[in-house]
């Protein structure tokens, strides 16, 4: 009577394990088919595009930005996101859709570099645009509608992004408008990454993102940004007042190629090459550049770890709170700024003539 009573406690306890395990299993699998399942890089870059919705932010200053997005979250899904923001160059944002119908970032929602994304599986990519069928470059006086584009997607993604993990890069103006809204709202961004940015910035401006990641492409060949005069002496100040110089990174290309090989159209065209996470189409180290990080030592780039297993890394205390504040535009700034976007315009078009961008 024992005995078998023994064996019965052991055939309900080896049945029960077995449900348990079927149990966890479902859960996994359920869990797993949440996240939106991204397209492969084989399917093209038409089909990548296709994948991105889109959205209008609400008004600010008389501007209501439009934006491009792709979201990995399926329905039903709890799991909280990173956000990479990616601001075009002049002469990208002629029209609306222009900003993704331009951009290489579409490669960032495939599969293949969806699944870099370790804990996640996935990230945003959200595209602002520009309006620069109204005549507008980016500018300071539109660092306010940016911040509110990314405090409204905030507030309707509440549910899966993950506000601690929010970067911004951009090229060339973009590049520019990267530091811009960094500045003003440091907090806001766990890391950076300025590409060809034009301009140069203060100490006291440098000190405002101390505790922001940041990583600045550059070529030292760039026929529109010096390299000596313009991003290094910006890289000598982030070296010196950043408060983590080690998860700073300085990419100083020779040649820039494109990402099949090929000698690229401008050396100032850097957005070619963080198409497929700073490698190349075969998944190869990139040419002709070197990468050093603030404490001037060099970063060995290897697949698959490249800007965003620097991003899986990088994170900041941000609660998602909209900021009160409004960014400062002085009197000269501001009187500058229609100057200044007809200069900018007159130089999209000799860029375009000469196969700068």
């Amino acid at each position: 009577m024992f005995r078998k009573s023994a064996n019965f406690h052991k055939i309900l306890a080896f049945v029960v394990s077995v449900i348990l395990l079927m149990t966890s299993f479902t859960f996994s699998v359920n869990a797993e088919d949440k996240t939106k399942k991204a397209l492969p890089l084989s399917a093209g870059i038409e089909a990548l595009r296709d994948q991105f919705e889109s959205g209008v932010a609400d008004e600010c200053d008389g501007y209501a930005l439009d934006y491009c997005y792709y979201s990995p979250a399926g329905e039903g899904d709890s799991e909280k996101y990173p956000v990479v923001i990616y601001l075009h160059g002049i002469g990208h944002g002629s029209y609306v859709g222009s900003q993704l119908d331009d951009s290489t970032m579409a490669t960032w929602a495939a599969a293949e570099l969806q699944s870099r994304w370790s804990d996640t599986g996935g990230a945003y990519i959200l595209l602002p645009r520009c309006p620069e069928d109204e005549l507008e470059y980016w500018n300071e006086s539109l660092v306010d509608p940016l911040r509110t584009l990314i405090d409204c997607f905030i507030s309707e993604h509440s549910e899966n992004v993950d506000t601690t993990r929010i970067f911004v890069g951009g090229s060339s103006a973009g590049g520019e408008m990267t530091w811009d809204i960094a500045i003003e709202y440091p907090e806001y961004f766990a890391g950076i990454y300025p590409l060809a940015a034009t301009g140069t910035r203060s100490v006291d401006d440098i000190k405002k993102t101390k505790d922001v990641s940041i990583w600045v492409f550059a070529s030292k060949l760039d026929p529109i940004i010096s390299y000596v005069t313009n991003t290094l002496p910006q890289w000598n100040k982030i070296c010196k007042y950043n408060s983590n110089p080690e998860n700073c990174r300085l990419s100083s290309f020779d040649t820039v190629t494109n990402p099949d090989g090929s000698k690229g159209d401008s050396n100032h065209r850097l957005y070619t090459t963080i198409m497929y996470d700073f490698f190349t189409v075969d998944g190869g180290v990139y040419p002709e550049v070197t990468t050093v990080n603030g404490n001037d030592e060099t970063v060995k780039i290897e697949n698959p770890n490249g800007m965003i297993s620097w991003m899986c890394n990088t994170h900041s205390s941000f609660d998602g709170t909209a900021s009160d504040d409004d960014a400062s535009v002085n009197i000269i700034e501001y009187m500058f700024i229609p100057l200044r976007n007809l200069m900018l315009k007159i130089a999209n078009l000799f860029q375009k003539l000469l196969g700068f961008v």
